[in-house]
């Protein structure tokens, strides 16, 4: 994994000089706050274009056998398209290692295409697509949220598809969020559920979105945090005793998951700090500002809360794994444009080390491309 790691990133730091090199403005300045000609934004767009499908191809033309819980996705794939459409329905995660959405978009690949590669880069496309889509409207620097998700969130997403198809659904419930539209919303929540059962976790970030009193909102967050802990400690491994079977791996082997560390909820929690003490006034300004800070305490809550369980780190990825537009849009306040350059090499630099040198990247150590 690691070498295709280093050419994955070596790839886009040359495709990032060459964008950013004769640039109108300075190079690293938030394009929203740069006069720009039509020349130079239309780089900038295809420099975002060029870096996602290159890490697409990285993405969508991985070796399933060489990756954690994808081989699952392949039988299921030729498994489905000998069964029924209510079968598959009926026979849910214990035949299919998958809710039952994903179960149905895995029948809907297998009965259109033959060869099971098609499934990988259908749901790449998609993710990257969400991802493509989230930068562009709430990124104010194109680079800095294409390295942090190379260096955060690539490596998990190879392999833990449904989460990330999940996340991706969400990524496209912003503006319904911000413009407190809760139809659209709870249907694309429905559409998210149906891909990956945790995902209702991020239902409460509509809702908390709505409580504009801070004082308010932080008792509420407070209640939520008593909460998180009673539940991961107490209520939710009799539930996955119970009745969530198929989840009681992560409590059997908590330990082998970085949600039973420590070291999870500090990094979290000095981002948090740290976006407070640069944004200030605009911490809960409303829009994405306030819908990223929500997103960013309940990380920061359910991998606290979470410390010791197995579970944690699938939980918690529908927000952790938003740092790709989090980290950004907090420096863009930094007002000097080297101090802003210096804090995102500081985060990249030690994101890589974090997650490619932590005992997790066991997941995605021999991860390898297809051979064509």
């Amino acid at each position: 994994m690691l070498h295709l790691f280093y050419i994955l990133f070596a790839v886009e730091v040359i495709i990032a000089i060459v964008a950013y090199t004769n640039v109108v403005e300075y190079p690293f300045m938030p394009v929203k706050e740069r006069s720009m000609s039509y020349l130079s934004e239309m780089r900038l767009n295809i420099y975002l274009c060029l870096s996602l499908l290159v890490i697409f191809f990285f993405h969508a033309f991985k070796n399933p056998q060489t990756l954690d819980d994808i081989p699952y996705y392949v039988d299921a794939f030729y498994e489905s398209r000998n069964v029924s459409w209510g079968r598959v329905i009926d026979m849910g995660y214990e035949t299919f290692k998958t809710e039952t959405g994903f179960a149905l978009v895995i029948k809907t690949i297998s009965s259109l295409f033959s060869f099971d590669q098609i499934l990988f880069v259908l749901t790449s496309a998609f993710i990257l697509f969400a991802v493509y889509s989230s930068i562009k409207h709430y990124s104010p620097l194109f680079w800095v949220s294409v390295f942090v998700f190379i260096t955060d969130s690539f490596p998990q997403s190879l392999f833990v598809l449904r989460a990330f198809v999940a996340i991706s659904i969400y990524l496209f419930a912003f503006p319904f969020i911000i413009n407190r539209k809760i139809v659209p919303f709870l249907l694309l929540s429905a559409l998210a559920f149906s891909m990956h059962m945790s995902s209702i976790l991020f239902l409460s970030v509509y809702f908390l979105y709505g409580i504009k009193d801070w004082r308010y909102l932080s008792i509420v967050l407070l209640v939520l945090g008593a909460g998180v802990i009673i539940g991961f400690n107490f209520i939710l491994p009799i539930l996955v005793e119970s009745l969530l079977s198929e989840y009681a791996y992560y409590i059997i082997n908590a330990d082998d998951y970085e949600g039973a560390s420590w070291k999870m909820p500090a990094l979290l929690s000095a981002i948090l700090l740290f976006r407070i003490f640069v944004m200030r006034e605009h911490f809960f300004e409303d829009g994405i500002n306030r819908l990223l800070s929500i997103v960013m305490i309940l990380a920061v809550v359910v991998y606290v809360g979470g410390i010791g369980f197995g579970l944690t780190s699938r939980m918690a990825m529908y927000f952790t794994n938003m740092t790709f537009l989090i980290f950004p849009n907090t420096i863009q306040y930094v007002k000097s444009p080297s101090w802003q350059f210096a804090y995102a090499m500081v985060y990249i630099l030690f994101n890589s080390f974090f997650f490619f040198s932590s005992a997790s990247n066991i997941l995605w150590a021999d991860y390898q491309l297809i051979e064509i």
